[in-house]
């Protein structure tokens, strides 16, 4: 009788087979988080994101 795969190694599986997918489509980016409960967080994007932060550190003061 097999076992049942746990949650964290089924999650740890599909997480590889949709990054190869991601990188065979040519994904910009595909990124991953696994979850000790087996919940799987994907950021993933076919593009580069823009950047958003125009700050240059002269910018970034604290007080007045």
């Amino acid at each position: 009788m097999a076992k049942e795969p746990r949650p964290q190694t089924q999650a740890r599986q599909h997480a590889v087979a949709l990054i190869q997918a991601a990188r065979n489509a040519g994904w910009a980016r595909a990124r991953f988080e696994l979850k000790p409960d087996g919940t799987t967080v994907v950021d993933a994007c076919m593009a580069d994101p823009e950047d958003g932060d125009d700050f240059l550190n002269t910018d970034l003061r604290m007080g007045k």
